[in-house]
């Protein structure tokens, strides 16, 4: 039988956490068609770098956290350090939803 070819304007839909892919991923399922895609490679490293450079910004903005709270001041740079970086990271469900997508081979 021959396949039928159709235009799919693939993409990898993002709702929860648990959908966010590693800085790492080879290639995930089409929402629309369930065939597997992988983003384009300008988009793949742009996600990566976002990735990385969410716990580095994250890092240096709680470098300078000196708020004591039970006598250590490692509960504030935690709380501070986890917000940052997920607020940071939100970027890569943007690449996620309007990057070009291809067929994986």
């Amino acid at each position: 039988m021959k396949k039928e070819t159709t235009s799919c304007k693939h993409q990898y839909i993002v709702g929860y956490s648990f959908r966010m892919p590693q800085p790492f991923f080879r290639n995930l399922p089409c929402d629309k068609c369930g065939c597997r895609i992988k983003l384009s490679f300008p988009w793949k490293l742009l996600y990566v770098l976002i990735d990385f450079f969410s716990v580095f910004l994250a890092y240096k903005a709680t470098e300078s956290v000196d708020i004591r709270f039970l006598g250590s001041t490692i509960l504030p740079w935690l709380v501070i350090f986890v917000l940052f970086s997920w607020i940071i990271g939100q970027l890569n469900r943007l690449i996620l939803r309007y990057g070009k997508w291809v067929e994986a081979e």
